[in-house]
């Protein structure tokens, strides 16, 4: 199995492009930032969908992510209602869509979130 693909803010940061700047690329566009979940789930769908959104780092679900997390919700939701009938196969989704999401500790540090700013200035300038 291939290696999955670096995201191309990652390469930029590791400085892969200044070895090889033919290989920059630009990566796709998201659909914008993640709104209100479907109208057609509820129930313990919903208050999963909810938890997922927030608890997952910040920044790192858009509105490209609806369907995947719509999965996630309903795997969430089905395990959270019979854990013992749950599958092994549902449970790997459910843990692959989670990571996916940069929800556990491994893959957290995977995803990129919103850079913080350096402070301006000296600190100390006004003491």
């Amino acid at each position: 199995m291939a290696r999955p693909r670096k995201p191309t803010n990652v390469l930029e940061l590791t400085g892969a492009f200044k070895k090889n700047p033919q290989r920059a690329r630009q990566d796709a566009e998201t659909a914008g930032e993640l709104s209100a979940p479907p109208k057609h789930i509820n129930g313990p769908v919903l208050n999963a969908w909810k938890e997922i959104v927030k608890y997952a780092p910040l920044q790192v679900l858009t509105e490209s992510d609806r369907l995947s997390i719509e999965l996630a919700a309903n795997l969430l939701a089905q395990f959270r209602a019979d854990p013992v009938e749950f599958t092994a196969a549902k449970l790997v989704r459910l843990e692959a869509l989670l990571g996916k999401f940069g929800m556990t500790p491994a893959d957290r540090a995977k995803v990129s979130g919103p850079k913080k700013e350096p402070p301006k200035g000296n600190p100390f300038a006004d003491l």
